[in-house]
């Protein structure tokens, strides 16, 4: 799973290195510093080119891809799915695996340039929201965890804006401990 979250030239160093790393530990005279520096030297370009891909967009899109629309207002784009070597069954899979099942409900689908996608439904079908019913709800907050394994988060105390005092209260009024 957290290969298919890898950009391609990730891959690529990921794949480098580890097979630079086992060359020194099969060979029993070769001395372990003949892998540690190309494996530093791939490290060191891999760094070079995030923060290039983060400077400059055309180098980033070079390296990383870009998006593209293969649905666009509910009409599929076969030369833009053949471009990517995606079939009908690709879409309609990841379309079931996004619980949608009927193309006809789909206004636009974006293939992302780490392969997944994106959906956009048309506005008969999206889900009804709080706005869509003018309804006013207010906002409880971040969910934080305090205590975990009997030991206390302070920062999930200071996220909550919360201090040791209002811990202890509420430990107090339900007999508890931090334990």
């Amino acid at each position: 799973r957290q290969l298919g979250e890898l950009q391609p030239a990730e891959l690529v160093i990921t794949l480098l290195i580890s097979d630079l790393a086992a060359v020194p530990m099969q060979e029993n005279g070769m001395p372990l510093l003949y892998g540690i520096v190309p494996i530093m030297i791939l490290v060191a370009l891999e760094l070079l080119f995030s923060g290039l891909m983060l400077k400059v967009a055309l180098f980033q899109r070079f390296i990383g891809g870009k998006s593209k629309i293969i649905v666009d207002d509910g009409k599929v784009d076969i030369k833009a799915m053949k471009s990517l070597r995606m079939t009908m069954e690709d879409l309609m899979e990841s379309l079931r695996q996004q619980s949608i099942f009927d193309i006809r409900d789909v206004q636009y689908v974006i293939v992302e340039p780490n392969g997944k996608i994106s959906v956009l439904l048309k506005p008969g079908s999206r889900q009804v929201t709080c706005n869509d019913m003018n309804l006013n709800i207010p906002d409880n907050g971040l969910p934080m965890i305090i205590i975990s394994d009997g030991k206390l988060s302070q920062w999930g105390l200071n996220v909550c804006e919360l201090d040791d005092n209002w811990l202890n209260l509420v430990l107090k009024e339900n007999s508890c401990s931090i334990k």
